[in-house]
């Protein structure tokens, strides 16, 4: 059956969404699932231009940016910018599973689109993709800023009920969020303060940051 946002469901921030972004969740995140299979969104405001988070989202070749659970990564089909590169990556000792093998679905620079699915690995998200959307708007502080919306669908293993399923897959999608819009927020300041004509802050931006936003 095909995912459908319902309007009541709880979200990652304190705000409704408009209607061109329940138009943008119909046209670029609705999703077919199997019966063994469930599905959710999470939504995240960042206080940053859509253009400075999309730098991140976009890095299929480095998802370890921000996905702090996520030790290295390694293209091993493709550049990494089309559909259908697949990457190799490598979980944290520290955390259950071992490998990831993704495969890349969609890259839309026009949209902000960008969606992978996992065609293998060591690993309890069998059969998931997902489909992360990134767009401007008005923040509910009255900020301009951005908002992010990750979709996914994923098998329901044996043993586990379809709510287990999504507390834990959206534990680690809202952790991700919180991490990608603490990079972008400081990156943004970091931009924002050295093209200002005031007496700049010091802002220190790692190299591997700055390395992923100019490409």
């Amino acid at each position: 059956m095909e995912s459908e946002y319902k309007p009541g469901e709880p979200l990652f921030y304190d705000g409704q969404l408009t209607d061109l972004e329940e138009r943008r969740i119909k046209e670029f995140h609705a999703m077919e699932t199997l019966e063994n299979q469930t599905q959710g969104f999470v939504f995240k405001e960042i206080e940053a231009p859509a253009e400075c988070v999309w730098s991140f989202v976009r890095r299929f070749e480095s998802p370890q940016d921000y996905k702090e659970f996520l030790f290295d990564c390694v293209v091993i089909k493709g550049d990494g910018k089309q559909p259908g590169s697949v990457r190799h990556v490598t979980v944290k000792p520290e955390l259950p599973g071992e490998e990831s093998v993704e495969e890349l679905v969609m890259l839309d620079k026009k949209n902000r689109i960008f969606s992978f699915r996992i065609l293998a690995g060591q690993h309890d998200l069998h059969g998931y993709k997902s489909v992360t959307s990134v767009a401007d708007r008005m923040l509910t502080n009255g900020k301009q800023g951005s908002l992010v919306i990750e979709s996914y669908v994923v098998d329901v293993l044996d043993g586990n009920t379809a709510e287990q399923t999504n507390t834990a897959v959206q534990t680690f999608i809202r952790t991700n969020l919180i991490t990608l819009a603490k990079l972008a927020r400081f990156l943004n300041e970091a931009e924002t303060t050295s093209t200002s004509k005031e007496p700049k802050r010091q802002v220190k931006v790692t190299t591997r940051i700055a390395r992923a936003h100019k490409r």
